[in-house]
């Protein structure tokens, strides 16, 4: 097996299409590469909504990474059973999600958990909530600095702010600023936009170190703007797709240290003429959000995607006898993050080696109540 061809495992006869297959090694390679951007292993606070797996969150676990970041309750119930050190909640709660954060504050005082907020009237219920429970609800005011989808705008955190830190049943714990609006391909260009949008939560920052004496903690960024946010001090950083990588954040970022960790696995299934191939890859087995192409066949980058069904990825190939029905093919899709919740299970290999298949656990929305 060669550099080239890094994703091919051996016993392809027995892999079932459409499939997922991640590879561990190269996990941890993405794992090494984040903590040598973050310069610290205790900047980061990577999100796990990429792959939903108890055994990544093991392996950065084993290499120092003690506190995560995660986007539903299966998710946090993930992260309370690998004995993660803390929890953030990165999507603000309504009552009923609020009431099972409690519950599970409270049945693991071990963990450190932690919510978003981002208007009065969530914070009315926190601190209701937390108070009608005898406990209290640390959160971070989600900032909005060019994102529009959900944060309050900086200019008017400061009141948000000053009234959580001033609550009996609540603790400001600092500020979230997720920029996922930041998508330049140029490394500096990304930069120059990352620094311009967060001038206006750094005065936000002087503004509550005038009025309590304390700089906030600030929690910045995702994956495309992991890089300028790591060039920052004193901040912590919630990567989350750089574990596993795909197409469009390489497009995005192509100069980064981050390599494909994950594949899908297709199969020919037919030629219904002289040039159409069809695989068995439909939007039910990948991200299908975005135009055509989304995935890049290895070895059939040539092929121009026609079409795409619930089961079947139809393509153009102008050569109709170089491939047979059942052969198999690797994909690299356009986005993993969606693309893995399509799946219960992921293959592992290491070095072309199948080895035991991962749970990808936190997939469902739904908790056993």
């Amino acid at each position: 097996m060669t550099e080239e061809t890094w994703y091919r495992v051996n016993k392809e006869a027995e892999l079932l299409t459409p499939g997922l297959i991640v590879y561990p090694d190269r996990v941890k390679q993405n794992i090494e590469a984040m903590i040598r951007t973050a310069k610290e292993v205790d900047r980061l606070i990577p999100h796990v909504k990429t792959y939903k797996m108890p055994a990544i969150v093991s392996l950065q676990m084993e290499l120092g990474i003690k506190q995560f970041k995660c986007a539903t309750l299966s998710e946090m119930e993930m992260l309370i059973g690998c004995g993660v050190a803390h929890i953030l909640l990165a999507m603000q709660p309504t009552q009923e999600k609020a009431i099972r954060w409690l519950k599970a504050q409270q049945e693991h005082p071990e963990i450190s958990f932690s919510t978003l907020v981002d208007n009065f009237e969530s914070l009315e219920l926190f601190s209701q909530l937390a108070h009608s429970q005898g406990q209290k609800m640390s959160l971070w005011v989600d900032i909005n600095n060019g994102m529009n989808r959900t944060g309050i705008v900086p200019e008017k955190a400061l009141e948000l702010y000053l009234s959580i830190n001033t609550n009996p049943n609540l603790i400001a714990k600092g500020l979230h600023t997720y920029d996922g609006h930041i998508r330049p391909e140029p490394l500096e260009e990304r930069v120059a936009k990352c620094n311009s949008d967060y001038k206006a939560v750094e005065a936000l920052i002087d503004q509550i170190k005038i009025e309590t004496g304390t700089f906030p903690t600030q929690i910045t960024g995702g994956s495309p703007s992991f890089y300028p946010h790591a060039l920052r001090k004193g901040n912590l950083l919630s990567p989350g797709t750089t574990l596993l990588w795909d197409l469009g954040y390489h497009k995005i970022w192509q100069e980064s240290p981050f390599i494909p960790a994950a594949v899908l696995i297709t199969r020919l299934i037919s030629k219904p003429n002289k040039n159409t191939y069809c695989f068995d890859l439909g939007h039910k087995a990948v991200a299908s959000e975005m135009p055509l192409p989304r995935v890049v066949l290895l070895g059939l980058e040539g092929a121009v995607h026609k079409g795409q069904s619930e089961e079947h990825l139809m393509v153009e190939y102008k050569a109709p006898n170089a491939f047979k029905i059942g052969d198999l093919f690797y994909a690299l899709p356009y986005h993993i993050c969606p693309t893995v919740a399509k799946y219960n299970q992921a293959y592992t290999a290491v070095k072309g080696e199948l080895g035991p298949s991962w749970t990808i656990e936190a997939r469902h929305y739904q908790l056993e109540s």
